[in-house]
């Protein structure tokens, strides 16, 4: 419930999008905010029509009353669900797939797997979804333009997209069972050494990692939306939270200045 909290939300969106400026630059992540924002104003116009929570009515339309509780529910889920998706795909740019299966493959190949595969798709599919609504538009003859056509393509471009992941999992399935995968204890070899800069550096990220979630969790359990908002935290506890999100940020900083010194 942590990520729920309305500040820590923010923080998440914003350094997201931030991150996403550094690491992806401002097409990608435009590309991303054109997908994840009709997401996010999806889910914040139809929860206050489902889930009616909280006492504070704005207006009623016919028998469906729009509740304030009920609208910052909905913002809150619709943003933590564009977060994510810019999240992965930051983590994505950041850590590539191979990188990702060379730091756990040795002691948790399964788990790296599993993330490697998820910080790859992600992206795959949105581009894929772009790529489809793109196509729709530029053809004439898919609608007429209305609410009911737009929505007919949007269920259409989901089913496309549901059946493509269905089917790259099926094929991926199938690559790994050729590849001997799951039938014992897998050999690792890793393309690079750990040194001791990089255990320092696994240390201050875990710090700041247990730091950052513990506040969370905290400002989380002090928040409510129902049956009315409650009141933000004491600001020093955003602070290690705002240190978490802002971490690819400054590791670009970083890499930036190493660069400029090498120079």
């Amino acid at each position: 419930m942590g990520m729920f909290e309305p500040v820590v939300l923010a923080l998440s969106l914003a350094l997201a999008v931030a991150s996403s400026l550094v690491c992806r630059g401002a097409s990608a992540t435009a590309g991303s905010l054109a997908a994840a924002l009709p997401l996010m104003a999806l889910v914040a116009v139809v929860n206050p029509l489902v889930s009616p929570v909280g006492g504070t009515t704005l207006l009623s339309v016919g028998p469906f009353e729009v509740r304030l509780e009920a609208v910052a529910w909905g913002l809150a889920m619709g943003a933590m669900v564009a977060a994510a998706m810019l999240w992965a795909q930051v983590c994505a740019a950041v850590l590539p797939a191979d990188d990702l299966r060379d730091l756990l493959g040795g002691a948790l190949p399964t788990l790296g797997l599993a993330l490697s595969m998820v910080v790859r798709l992600v992206p795959e599919l949105l581009s894929r979804a772009r790529a489809s609504k793109d196509a729709q538009d530029a053809c004439t003859c898919s609608g007429d333009g209305g609410a009911a056509s737009a929505l007919s393509r949007a269920v259409g471009r989901t089913g496309a997209m549901v059946g493509w992941a269905l089917g790259e999992s099926v094929e991926r399935a199938s690559s790994m069972a050729s590849r001997g995968w799951g039938v014992g204890r897998r050999t690792h070899w890793r393309a690079r050494r750990w040194t001791a800069g990089d255990r320092h550096a696994l240390v201050a990220v875990a710090a700041v990692s247990a730091a950052g979630v513990g506040c969370a969790l905290w400002l989380g359990s002090l928040w409510t939306y129902s049956p009315s908002m409650g009141a933000p935290g004491p600001w020093p506890a955003y602070l290690p939270v705002a240190l978490l999100f802002a971490l690819p940020c400054l590791a670009a900083a970083a890499d930036a200045l190493a660069a400029r010194g090498e120079a």
